[in-house]
């Protein structure tokens, strides 16, 4: 039996799909990065972003700064209706980063490091493992996923269809936590995202909250 539960332990972790890794460095510097491992395509990058920006409120809502996450949520639902145009290809805004400037890692050390490491499972789905530094989370988390999010909208592996479908899938995900629980619940770390990544409809729980 034991051996049994540690085969299937073992076929639920997945296998590694890409390390994400984003360094603050001294004069407002921020390098964010995406080393992929297996696959690179932006099909993939969704999912690593919702995934990551679920982790990201939770990570907030842990540490008593539920109004810095409610404050990206509401950030990021005027960003993407802007990306979602009434007409025509969706766009690509440049998101107001303050005295951050996005560029190569300098040859110094970091102030501050975050990593991800994220998963796809065998049975379909995905996961995230997260570790960062601690201090001044308030500003740091936020930074953190805005500097790599603003690195996927300037690549070049997010054309237009996919990245509506972000768009899509960050407002489902806002629409989810609104309508069925709060970020800090650890259940909607894999319920929200995989909520936001379908076509799933929510009717609204009592005691929810907009």
């Amino acid at each position: 039996m034991i051996k049994r539960l540690l085969e299937r332990f073992r076929r639920d972790q997945g296998f590694l799909k890409a390390l994400v890794r984003v360094d603050f460095f001294p004069l407002n510097q921020v390098t964010p990065e995406i080393h992929w491992q297996r696959g690179n395509s932006a099909d993939d990058l969704i999912p690593l972003l919702i995934f990551l920006y679920a982790r990201i409120l939770y990570e907030l809502a842990e540490l008593n700064e539920v109004r810095v996450a409610r404050e990206l949520m509401a950030f990021l639902k005027q960003v993407m209706a802007k990306v979602l145009a009434p007409e025509g290809p969706p766009r690509r805004v440049r998101l107001p980063l303050g005295e951050l400037r996005l560029g190569p890692a300098p040859a110094t050390t970091p102030v501050r490091s975050y990593r991800a490491e994220f998963f796809e499972l065998q049975g379909g789905g995905w996961r995230l493992e997260f570790q960062g530094s601690l201090g001044k989370e308030s500003f740091y988390l936020p930074a953190a996923y805005l500097a790599l999010l603003q690195h996927c909208l300037a690549g070049e592996n997010l054309p237009d269809a996919q990245l509506a479908g972000l768009a899509r899938g960050i407002e489902r995900l806002h629409q989810y936590y609104r309508l069925r629980r709060d970020f800090w619940e650890g259940g909607a770390l894999t319920a929200a995202p995989a909520f936001a990544l379908g076509t799933e409809e929510l009717a609204e729980e009592p005691g929810g909250q907009a």
